[in-house]
């Protein structure tokens, strides 16, 4: 008197993608979480924060450069 409860192919396949699918939303709602988050909670914790907006300053193209090269050795770029 006992049933036998099979699970075929396509239910299988349907469950796991409807898991996949609600991990992948989750995971993703705490990106838009934080972009709700109040920005002057994050300022107040950072005194060195820059004032915006940022005063122009003209670069050297030959002093970038070697930066540019001396950062992606040195940091592993």
């Amino acid at each position: 008197m006992t049933e036998k409860k099979t699970m075929t192919r396509k239910d299988f396949l349907k469950t796991m993608g409807t898991a996949v699918a609600g991990v992948a939303v989750v995971g993703s709602m705490s990106g838009l979480l934080t972009g709700c988050s109040d920005e002057n909670a994050q300022l107040q914790t950072s005194s060195e924060s820059p004032k915006w907006p940022f005063k122009y300053k003209k670069i050297d193209p030959a002093v970038a450069e070697a930066r540019a090269y001396n950062a992606y050795f040195e940091k592993g770029g």
